[in-house]
């Protein structure tokens, strides 16, 4: 089988931030005290309301390239992907899903692990459960912190 690789590049910014946290966390055993103020969720909720923003100002706009949109896909409903907050949504939605799935898998250090398996096993952080009530709750502000665990995402080294 041939193995393939991926380049990714990094920003030299981002690359110092994570030596930092390597170096903090593996050498000096310096864990970030939970939960954080700004989590996985909050930054998420963030760039759902911006795209939103954004999408609701370039509304009116024309589109750039009249002849890149079939006209066959041309009818009052379509929502060009770029503009689709719903679907911004569900991206962002997935984001959320795969990062809580990965972080105790691959995205701790050994240090971090303990921290985060001492944290889960606690009482005091319970998952948000979505009340029976109200089953057409996926509103913009509040949906991601309904069906997510609002401290387990925010394990990030400062």
């Amino acid at each position: 089988m041939e193995e393939r690789t991926i380049t990714i590049e990094i920003p030299e910014v981002l690359k110092k931030k994570l030596e930092d946290d390597c170096y903090y966390i593996n050498r000096r055993k310096r864990l970030v005290k939970l939960p954080c103020q700004t989590n996985i969720i909050t930054i998420l909720e963030s760039y759902v309301k911006h795209f939103a923003i954004n999408a609701a100002f370039s509304a009116n706009e024309r589109p750039r390239h009249h002849h890149a949109i079939p006209h066959a896909n041309m009818n009052v409903h379509y929502i060009p992907a770029e503009k689709n907050v719903d679907l911004c949504k569900e991206m962002v939605d997935g984001l959320r899903i795969t990062f809580d799935y990965t972080l105790p898998l691959v995205l701790l250090y050994p240090y971090e692990q303990v921290q985060y398996k001492k944290v889960t096993s606690s009482k005091f952080f319970l998952p948000i459960k979505e009340s029976t009530t109200n089953t057409n709750s996926c509103d913009n502000q509040n949906y991601l912190q309904k069906v997510s665990v609002p401290w387990q995402s925010g394990i990030t080294p400062s």
